[in-house]
């Protein structure tokens, strides 16, 4: 065989299959669209999340209500100091091997790097948070509405048994 026929070559797939490999198609352009969407509104909320922790710092509360959101925090952010072994040790091996340990000690310091850990928030729509109480105190009612149910059903079986005797 040719590599021209092995091209030209096309495979035969049940209509199913391919009706599903365009909706793949048409979700992946769909993603893509979404994701180029995306990208300036994270941009945004990064930006106003940098304005807001210093406020937030300072206020040294972990929720937050305005008209419209519930804002809670989830985690505050820090700053973290990594080290980056890999370069350290391979600058190290480069110099000469007069005082080896302290030499790797002070590339590795050298090499320390330092990663911001960002805070991470929940905003919610004030609705959600109520929502969420409403349907735990809808749990809790029909609990209590059960409980009630099986003492009412006992006492009328025993108002018949009663009626019986009588």
């Amino acid at each position: 065989m040719k590599l021209k026929e092995l091209i030209s070559e096309k495979v035969v797939v049940e209509s199913k299959i391919q009706s599903e490999i365009d909706e793949l198609g048409i979700l992946s352009q769909q993603i893509e669209k979404i994701k180029k969407q995306l990208q300036p509104l994270q941009k945004r909320y990064g930006e106003v999340v940098e304005e807001i922790i210093p406020i937030i710092d300072k206020l040294d509360k972990e929720t937050l209500t305005t008209n419209n959101f519930v804002m809670k925090i989830i985690r505050r952010g820090y700053e973290r100091e990594n080290y980056s072994y890999k370069e350290g040790f391979l600058n190290g091996l480069n110099k000469v091997n007069e005082n080896t340990k302290r030499i790797l000690q002070q590339i590795l310091e050298e090499t320390k790097k330092l990663t911001k850990i960002n805070p991470s928030f929940s905003v919610k729509p004030i609705g959600e948070g109520r929502e969420g109480q409403l349907y735990s105190w809808y749990k809790w009612f029909k609990v209590v509405i059960k409980r009630l149910t099986k003492n009412f059903k006992g006492i009328s079986d025993g108002n018949k048994i009663l009626r019986r005797l009588i």
